[in-house]
């Protein structure tokens, strides 16, 4: 619900008030100049936090509304790159001057991530839960196709190689259930106010009506994406990842799940957090996971990892890019034109470095029957060609990048 914060500002729906004096550590962490270049590249492009900043050379003050009346948080900047304090939580790689986060690296070569933890997040709901999510489709006496259960498959593959690699894996869930221990039915309330505050969760095959049926489709919502996200952002910000990998397959949209549309062929994207529109930022709660973001200098390391995964996917499905041309809430990040900054909610509220990948879309003439044909060893004939388990091509591809990314870091180094 978009209800009211301690401090009079809007909450996004069941966002908890956000506690600004997490960020006192941080203080004298960044100069103005890093980030002033944050929010402008990556951040805030379109320019909308700075209706609700004030901004200094030696600070800048962030606030709930435009008016600047409602003072929530004053950042103060390190007058240059070398008097800039420590950060109180890093990632790897870490600065000099940090405390080391992996004190033992095992130097074998088969063992090439070694001392790093990495966290795997199958996106959606499988079972029961994926028709109420919207993640499911079947077309005539062909298996179903349910997202959660892709997702699902890919990560084990994952998570087998990233194991063998010397990798400590773990998740945000490992079946088809919820890791929230919320349902609609407790979320109703919620729903009520924020239909009554005008926020709308019309779906592609959901548009009701009626202020009951709202209330409905609102209540679901809130339960799979934000509860359920918000759940899973717990458990990543305890393990503590160096990096989180958000595993998930695109779709055009399909229509009639029990008749759905299939398209020509399939796009890929790969996503980093960032370009936050200013109607989002209105949300205290998102100005506060931005600020985080910021703060943590997670974006170099974001795009870094999203390159080198990109690279290997786009290798290996030879499928285009997405375009997103027009939108202002996607921007394309640097040179390589599968990678794009979106404030997604699990990207915005998983603590640490993550990337969240699109795979082939499950409506698509060039995986559907691929999706359909199941995981399996080796080889089959699939649609006229020999082809490998669309899953395990996946999970190869990702496997490929995350080495790239941690092994450009062991290189510069010299480890």
């Amino acid at each position: 619900m978009a209800a009211a914060s301690a401090r009079g500002g809007k909450l996004s729906p069941l966002a908890p008030a956000p506690d600004w004096k997490k960020f006192e550590p941080y203080q004298q962490t960044m100069t103005q100049a890093t980030f002033t270049r944050l929010i402008n590249t990556i951040y805030a492009p379109g320019g909308g936090f700075w209706k609700f900043a004030r901004v200094g050379d030696d600070q800048v003050a962030i606030f709930s509304d435009e008016a600047h009346t409602q003072h929530l948080f004053t950042l103060h900047f390190a007058k240059n790159d070398k008097s800039c304090r420590p950060r109180p939580y890093y990632f790897f790689p870490e600065p000099e001057h940090a405390p080391p986060i992996i004190t033992v690296r095992d130097t074998n070569p088969d063992k090439p991530l070694a001392g790093l933890k990495i966290c795997l997040d199958p996106g959606h709901l499988g079972g029961n839960w994926a028709k109420l999510e919207e993640r499911y489709f079947a077309v005539g006496k062909n298996p179903p196709v349910l997202e959660a259960r892709l997702n699902l498959i890919t990560c084990r593959h994952i998570a087998e190689q990233l194991t063998a690699l010397g990798a400590t894996v773990s998740w945000t869930k490992e079946n088809e259930e919820p890791v929230t221990t919320l349902r609609p039915g407790d979320l109703h309330e919620a729903a009520r106010e924020a239909v009554q505050d005008g926020l709308t969760f019309h779906t592609d095959q959901r548009h009701a009506t009626s202020y009951d049926g709202r209330v409905a489709e609102a209540a679901d919502m809130l339960f799979y994406r934000n509860a359920e996200i918000a759940a899973r952002a717990d458990k990543v910000a305890r393990l503590e990842p160096d990096l989180t990998l958000c595993i998930h397959y695109n779709a055009a949209a399909w229509g009639n799940p029990g008749d759905p549309i299939i398209v020509p062929y399939s796009r890929l994207v790969v996503f980093v957090n960032g370009a936050y529109a200013e109607g989002e930022l209105i949300y205290d709660d998102q100005k506060f996971d931005m600020l985080r973001k910021v703060l943590d200098q997670t974006a170099p390391l974001e795009k870094t990892a999203a390159f080198d995964i990109a690279a290997e996917m786009s290798r290996t499905f030879e499928m285009p890019p997405e375009p997103y041309t027009g939108s202002s809430s996607v921007r394309r990040i640097g040179t390589n034109p599968y990678v794009f900054a979106r404030n997604l909610l699990a990207n915005r509220k998983f603590r640490g470095p993550n990337v969240f990948v699109e795979g082939p879309y499950m409506n698509a003439l060039d995986a559907y029957p691929r999706l359909i044909a199941g995981d399996y060893d080796g080889v089959r004939k699939v649609s006229g060609a020999i082809r490998r388990s669309i899953y395990r091509d996946y999970a190869d591809a990702v496997v490929r990048g995350v080495r790239k990314y941690f092994a450009g870091f062991s290189a510069k180094s010299g480890g």
